[in-house]
């Protein structure tokens, strides 16, 4: 009989603690060096049984940080959808400031786990009230995954593209939230006169099979929007 291979059993041991609650959602696993020496196996079978993790939406990878355990059941269909938009289009406008494809900076290669070579879409839009500002977006999106866009795609929700035209399946994101006050260059693009609090919304957006399709910074101008989610 063929023995399993290493890396193999220490994917399912791995799966077995994510399952089994002994890491949690967002919580970071311990590095590959670690688990090696826990597990009396070489670095490179920790990152192979890793990377099968990643393929089966377990875990996901955030370059210079570390792997964490990804929330596996997330909500279904257009729930899920609905819960990492922030903003109903059918309620709020897009003005779209920028559009184009270049190389991704090292944050965004960070961010988004690629390399230099991964052309991304930048995106850089306003989110609008009729006529008020609401909201500043920042958003990055690898070509290689979503393929095709187009400008009219910008104009409204990003996720309906994806989902309808490319015929993907948006899993889950990973959101944080904090708050900073405005700089020049964004009390500029949000008409500011002066200086005011904004809430900022960072966020990485997976696909079904554990990709990160997106990652997105937003502005928002707290005194014009709240953020309301059902817990």
């Amino acid at each position: 009989m063929k023995e399993t291979p290493k890396y193999v059993i220490v994917a399912n041991r791995l799966r077995q603690q994510i399952l089994e609650k002994e890491y949690q959602i967002n919580e970071q696993l311990p590095q590959e060096t670690a688990i090696a020496k826990s597990l009396n196996v070489s670095r490179i079978t920790v990152r192979k049984a890793l990377d099968i993790l990643v393929n089966e939406g377990l875990i996901y990878r955030i370059q210079g940080s570390g792997t964490f355990v990804k929330d596996n059941h997330p909500g279904e269909g257009n729930e899920i959808k609905r819960s990492i938009e922030i903003f109903d289009f059918n309620k709020y406008q897009v003005k779209l400031i920028n559009f184009g494809v270049s190389k991704p900076s090292q944050m965004v290669m960070d961010q988004m786990n690629i390399n230099q070579f991964d052309l991304t879409y930048e995106v850089e839009r306003l989110i609008m009230d009729r006529d008020k500002i609401i909201a500043l977006q920042n958003i990055f999106m690898p070509v290689k995954i979503i393929q095709g866009m187009q400008m009219n795609s910008l104009m409204g929700s990003i996720y309906d593209f994806i989902e309808k035209d490319l015929d993907l399946t948006i899993d889950s994101g990973i959101r944080t939230i904090s708050s900073e006050i405005s700089n020049e260059e964004t009390s500029r693009l949000l008409d500011l006169t002066k200086p005011e609090p904004l809430l900022t919304v960072e966020q990485r957006s997976f696909l079904d099979n554990g990709q990160i399709f997106e990652y997105a910074y937003t502005y928002i101008r707290s005194s014009q929007f709240s953020l309301h989610e059902s817990i």
